[in-house]
């Protein structure tokens, strides 16, 4: 390839449009709880986002399920999710979600700017003083005395001179594969369930092996469904769901011409998927595509390295860390970035030389340690979210939209005390922090009664429990327990949730009803 043309741009004054404590970027989960976390702990905070509203790929991408560990602020933010009718399980109605998240941050005092790029940070003296920005009123500056990056993509960190990794070693550093969310209305969730006979997913990837077979597809998407969502609150003969299907494979995240490639594709996919869904599935035969997520589903991108390494070891050793100020239980979920399917295993050698895969399996979790949100380099930076530090398969399994929330609190926190102690973010007390964030509602002194699948994490499983992926009709391709399995060590998460939930509201003076915690949407 030849050497790219280069044009000069020249130097020019900006104006200083804010001073404040602590910048974050980007409003997704991370974003929101590193804003509501910092100003909570006495910060003035700004968050800047790129698009329209809070909540990331929830919001905008359509991401309308929330799963893992709900730890601190998240106990509020599914209290007035509940109190407006806007969650059902771990299932969310989008347009009350982003005003909810909103209201929750403006109660704190955080103020928030709409549709904003990070386009350089501003350094000196070795350290995160703020960033330059760009939207409609020109191009203006942040001064901040601590930054969290918490965009995705790691843009402020890189802009910042922080060293990053991208995409997958061992396949040409191509990204995980990434998904646009189609939103579809007009679903009789009784047909659907009659017809289902208690699997969606194994309905799904029998019609989608006919549909191939009949050459309905031009090529293939994926093996089965990514999962679906039932909307809140509709009317179960005339229902909305949103469906996650659709694959582009071979990404570079980080190229603004090839995610535009992605979108283009994905667009069309939907169509092809929209009348598949109509053909196939039970339920669907009335249903239409209502529109495709604003924001595509971009997986994985730049890693931010930072003074620990989150890796694939970690997760299948459930590893634990004197530091740690979060929690997570997911498998690992790499969507592959060349070819359909997913990658949830890492390889490892054993003594006699042979190869073996290995699982997070049932009941396991592990921590994230504090080192991990510090980023190398350059100081009063810290990351939170998809872009933490680690390596390809350790983020495929501690980037679920909780795990970023819960980052995001410990990045918060950690700002915010850093500036009341005086030292440098690096230099913070971690102890002093964990002992915060547990005030704060968030366990790190007590192993959690459940882990990856609401497993007990207590549980001695052994490898006559687990049905491995050869083996599992429905396409999965992680570990599950057998029915037996499942029944000896499930947990009634729900109920353990609830009962957090209620101690946690309760120590913080909230009510059970009404809409305390600043919404007007009661």
């Amino acid at each position: 390839m030849s050497e790219m043309e280069k044009f000069a741009w020249g130097a020019k004054e900006i104006p200083v449009v804010r001073s404040v404590d602590v910048l974050v970027a980007g409003g997704g989960y991370a974003g929101f709880g590193a804003a509501m976390c910092a100003a909570r702990n006495g910060a003035k905070v700004l968050l800047v986002e790129q698009l329209s509203a809070l909540g990331g790929l929830v919001t905008m991408g359509y991401v309308a399920l929330t799963f893992s560990y709900i730890e601190g602020i998240g106990f509020e933010l599914f209290h007035a999710l509940k109190n407006c009718g806007a969650v059902k399980g771990r299932f969310l109605d989008l347009e009350k979600t982003k005003v909810i998240l909103e209201q929750m941050l403006l109660k704190e005092g955080v103020e928030i700017l709409y549709g904003t790029s990070i386009v350089d940070a501003i350094v000196e003296n070795g350290a995160a003083a703020g960033a330059v920005i760009f939207n409609k009123s020109g191009f203006q500056a942040i001064r901040a005395k601590r930054s969290v990056d918490a965009t995705g993509d790691g843009d402020l960190a890189v802009f910042a001179g922080v060293p990053c990794e991208c995409g997958c070693p061992e396949l040409d550093g191509y990204n995980q594969a990434s998904s646009l969310v189609m939103h579809v209305g007009n679903v009789d969730f009784e047909a659907m369930d009659a017809g289902s006979h208690g699997s969606f997913e194994l309905v799904w990837r029998e019609a989608i092996d006919k549909a191939m077979a009949a050459k309905e597809y031009p090529y293939m998407i994926d093996k089965r469904v990514n999962w679906q969502v039932r909307v809140p609150g509709r009317d179960p003969h005339h229902a909305e769901v949103y469906i996650c299907y659709a694959h582009s494979r071979k990404c570079r995240c980080t190229d603004g011409f090839d995610l535009t490639r992605q979108l283009i594709e994905q667009r069309q996919q939907c169509q092809w998927t929209i009348e598949f869904c109509r053909k196939h599935l039970p339920g669907f035969a009335n249903a239409w595509l209502i529109d495709t997520a604003p924001l595509l589903g971009v997986r994985e991108s730049r890693r931010i390295m930072c003074d620990y390494k989150v890796t694939g070891d970690d997760l299948v050793d459930g590893a634990r860390f004197e530091d740690a100020v979060a929690r997570a239980m997911h498998a690992f979920d790499a969507h592959h970035p060349t070819e359909p399917g997913h990658i949830k295993h890492i390889v490892r050698r054993k003594a006699d030389g042979t190869e073996e895969k290995c699982y997070v399996n049932p009941g396991q979790w592990r921590e994230i340690p504090y080192r991990a949100l510090v980023t190398k380099k350059i100081e009063n930076m810290l990351v939170a979210g998809r872009n933490v530090s680690a390596d390809f398969m350790g983020q495929s399994g501690i980037r679920l939209v909780l795990e970023c929330l819960n980052m995001g609190q410990a990045a918060g926190t950690a700002a915010a005390l850093s500036l009341k102690d005086g030292v440098t973010a690096r230099k913070l007390d971690v102890q002093k922090l964990r002992s915060r964030l547990e005030e704060m509602g968030i366990n790190l002194f007590h192993a959690p009664e459940y882990g990856q699948s609401g497993i007990a994490a207590s549980s001695k499983i052994t490898p006559a429990d687990l049905i491995y992926p050869e083996n599992n009709p429905s396409g999965q391709a992680n570990v599950v327990l057998t029915d037996k399995a499942r029944g000896k060590y499930a947990m009634n998460v729900s109920e353990i949730e609830a009962d957090r939930m209620e101690k946690y509201l309760s120590d913080n003076g909230y009510a059970q009803t009404d809409g305390d915690v600043g919404t007007n949407l009661e």
